[in-house]
């Protein structure tokens, strides 16, 4: 299976920004409704934030872009999971229109691990651009890690300006399109070499996934 590229400055900068002040696991908010949101499992809920936004705080290429996300368009990895999930498009009044979802890793980088992801929203109904909180039903994408060994969910690593994650409000595209999209959460320790990862609300966890 193809890798993504081994020089990944954007998230290498995002991740050293950020190393200063990570614990072993943060917080961010998750969807209750997701089977790895149980007791069993601790949710560090409040957020590092960074307060100094150096050099390297914001990805490179417009968001929303493969560059921004770390990926070579022309070389794409297999997804470690795919999954369809229901969209609302303006005009889809039969409720027909969909979302595919590709989730293709997770790469640590110092203390920080970083998932990559593309959405492609299926629908005739309307060619118009939304933002992928639109095709979501006015929901912000909120993807977590799960450490099974440690019983620990990683959630997106909070910022001065905000989660390190690709904006669920930022750009827009039309379906047919593809959005690219990362997010980063804090390192597992080094002897947690797998772990579950909630993509989105609507699809599958993802168990075992490996730390590259």
């Amino acid at each position: 299976m193809n890798r993504p590229r081994a020089s990944r400055p954007v998230l290498i900068a995002v991740a050293i920004g950020l190393s200063a002040v990570l614990t072993a696991c943060t917080g961010g908010s998750g969807d209750s409704q997701n089977p790895a949101d149980s007791g069993s499992v601790a949710d560090d809920s409040a957020p590092q934030e960074v307060t100094d936004e150096g050099e390297g705080s914001a990805p490179a290429g417009e968001d929303g872009s493969a560059e921004a996300a770390g990926l070579d368009p022309a070389n794409l990895p297999e997804p470690v999971a795919t999954g369809e999930i229901p969209a609302v498009v303006e005009g889809d009044d039969a409720g027909e229109a969909t979302m595919t979802v590709n989730f293709y890793g997770l790469k640590r980088e110092g203390q920080t691990v970083v998932g990559q992801f593309s959405f492609a929203v299926n629908s005739d109904a309307s060619d118009e651009a939304q933002w992928i909180y639109d095709y979501l039903g006015k929901q912000s994408w909120h993807p977590f890690l799960v450490d099974s060994v440690n019983l620990k969910r990683h959630g997106v690593v909070g910022s001065a300006g905000g989660k390190a994650q690709t904006n669920s409000q930022g750009p827009k595209f039309r379906p047919g399109q593809t959005f690219y999209a990362f997010a980063v959460f804090a390192a597992p320790p080094e002897d947690v070499t797998t772990m579950d990862v909630s993509v989105i609300d609507g699809m599958p966890l993802v168990t075992g996934v490996e730390v590259q």
